[in-house]
């Protein structure tokens, strides 16, 4: 028995940083660029990540290296839910494949942390046959970044769980930080979340930076951002109307004055030059380099700016996905 399973990689549409905050949202879309990976019974427990085997007890007993820690939370986290249901243990040999990175090993910024750990909870609910729906995965996935102390919005996690375009609410933070309990978080309700997929949405061109800086966490999130930012998110939510986006980029330009290096050389020359063709682009995620993206409504823009962008030294990835992939 072989059990073989693929998440996407995402893109932030809109929201980023407003999702930051409990209650309020953002739109996330998944993308063509995947984490792969291969599950099959064997008589320990081993991952093979570049083509390196690392047998899962050692990693337990000595630490293991900062791209496996994900996977190994995970698959202890799942290893102590099926005790709690009384659920044998199987072994397996789990290999993963990792196309979220360039052939020179450098990360996109398409969410491979948030994947790497998506992946391994979709492949052992396959393997024990557990049967957990997406949002009981989306939970666990954030509990086990609870666990890791790594928290992220969940927007990510959601996108590549779920595998479409979505809007996304952001939990209570401060509830979730203060609640002792675990498994028992799974069958609840959180207070404020909200996960709503979406059938259609615009096309976008994604152009890649090659630039990645260590964020500046410094910079204080004002509440006017907030305010700002949630009437944008949720007027582009019904609309699709890119002078949202528009605006939405004027206020992490704001943001980026207090952030160092939010606003990168590239990611500043993406959005400018696709406004010289009268086209909308913004960053895509938290910034420092990686993505952006541009809104495509007539398609006559798209070799014109793909130029442009090249000129820059930016990259176009074809990752994004027609209507009917």
């Amino acid at each position: 028995m072989q059990i073989h399973e693929k998440v996407p990689g995402k893109l932030y549409i809109i929201g980023e940083y407003n999702v930051l905050k409990s209650g309020h949202g953002a739109i996330v879309a998944p993308v063509n660029l995947f984490l792969q990976g291969t599950l099959v019974p064997n008589h320990k427990t081993t991952i093979i990540e570049g083509g390196i085997s690392h047998p899962y007890h050692t990693l337990l007993e000595n630490g293991c290296p900062h791209q496996l820690k994900n996977t190994v939370t995970t698959i202890t986290f799942f290893n102590e839910y099926l005790a709690l249901k009384n659920i044998p243990i199987c072994e397996f040999e789990y290999t993963i494949e990792n196309n979220l990175i360039s052939d020179e090993q450098i990360k996109y910024g398409l969410g491979s942390s948030a994947a790497s750990v998506v992946l391994t909870l979709k492949l052992l609910n396959r393997l024990y046959r557990t049967n957990l729906s997406p949002l009981v995965l989306f939970k666990m996935a954030v509990l086990i970044q609870k666990e890791l102390n790594s928290l992220t919005s969940g927007g990510d996690l959601a996108c590549t769980i779920f595998d479409v375009p979505l809007y996304y609410v952001r939990y209570d933070l401060n509830w979730l930080l203060k609640e002792t309990r675990v498994f028992e978080l799974l069958e609840i309700e959180w207070p404020l979340l909200e996960i709503k997929l979406l059938t259609k949405i615009p096309y976008f061109l994604v152009g890649w930076t090659k630039e990645n800086f260590t964020p500046d966490t410094n910079g204080k999130v004002h509440d006017s951002f907030y305010q700002k930012a949630d009437k944008l998110v949720n007027n582009y939510l019904v609309t699709y109307d890119d002078m949202y986006l528009r605006q939405y980029q004027n206020l992490l330009d704001e943001l980026g004055l207090s952030r160092k290096g939010m606003v990168t050389p590239r990611l500043k020359a993406l959005v400018k030059s696709a406004k010289e063709l009268g086209v909308v682009a913004k960053i895509s995620g938290a910034g420092y380099g990686d993505c952006g993206i541009a809104q495509i409504n007539d398609k006559s823009v798209i070799e014109p700016l793909t130029k442009m962008w090249e000129n820059e030294g930016i990259i176009i990835l074809d990752i994004w996905r027609k209507d009917n992939e």
